[in-house]
């Protein structure tokens, strides 16, 4: 009786879990490039029943097992593309397709997302609003002439452009600017073998794993990677449908354990009751 109660209080826990990451999803359902978390179960070990004064004919009786319950042993994000919105804004930047943005954080590691909600700091660095800085390669002299750019330009490609209200840049020759642009830099974008297996920091941060492999870094449209869209940001790809289905599974399987484990307590309780009767 104390295994079915146990059994029951493992399905509890496992589908109260899987409600919080429905939940957790739900809630992000309007956040740029939220990649959606999916739950995947795992059956625990089987245990010996105890089998004494059955009858036995014939051989050896088989060894009858029983569950333990089950557990939830993973959240996985789902690096699915969301949908491309139009802001216009300058420093909104979006992927389209496979590639996550390098950012630079507060204590100097480095973190991956493709959240390409940007702006310019005080100090003349293209941060997100946590404030981590973008992995981007200016040829500038310092950041303040950074922060006096009338606009910059990054094509698909990911090479960085500056357009300053004369159309020139003091640092590049008349040979090399574009009409009213100048190439300032560049900014690459990485990939990983397996993306799902990257850890998440919260904030739309991921950092590497044993199980997504290291990132490779390269120009936009090539090898693969995504091409970038300026003015663009990524929709959260939560799938709503999806969400409401696991909402109703997760809800009834959570029913389904609570009243196994009261039916296993009452059955306990008339167990002890005839026993001190």
């Amino acid at each position: 009786m104390l295994k079915s109660i146990s059994g029951s209080y493992t399905g509890i826990r496992s589908y109260q879990q899987m409600l919080d990451v429905v939940a957790n999803n739900i809630a992000n359902v309007n956040t740029t490039a939220y990649k959606e978390k999916g739950v995947s179960f795992r059956e625990l070990s089987y245990r010996a029943l105890a089998e004494r004064r059955l009858p036995v004919s014939g051989g050896p009786a088989a060894v009858s097992l029983g569950g333990k319950g089950t557990a939830l042993c993973s959240t996985a994000s789902l690096q699915e593309e969301g949908t491309p919105v139009y802001t216009g804004n300058q420093l909104d930047l979006a992927i389209e397709g496979e590639g996550f943005f390098r950012v630079i954080r507060p204590d100097g590691s480095y973190a991956y997302t493709r959240s390409g909600t940007f702006f310019l700091d005080a100090g003349g660095n293209i941060v997100l609003p946590g404030g981590g800085r973008l992995d981007i390669t200016l040829n500038v002299e310092d950041a303040e002439e950074t922060a006096s750019f009338a606009s910059l330009t990054v094509t698909p490609e990911g090479r960085v452009m500056l357009h300053k209200e004369n159309g020139v840049h003091p640092e590049m020759s008349r040979d090399e600017i574009l009409p009213g642009l100048a190439e300032i830099g560049s900014l690459n974008i990485y990939r990983f073998t397996n993306p799902q297996g990257l850890s998440s920091l919260g904030e739309n941060l991921f950092v590497p794993s044993a199980n997504s492999g290291p990132p490779r870094g390269g120009r936009a449209g090539e090898e693969g990677l995504g091409l970038i869209r300026q003015g663009y940001l990524e929709s959260s790809n939560v799938d709503m449908i999806r969400q409401m289905t696991m909402l109703i599974r997760g809800q009834r399987a959570l029913q389904a354990s609570a009243r196994t484990l009261t039916a296993a307590d009452e059955l306990w309780a008339i167990t002890l009751q005839m026993q001190s009767g």
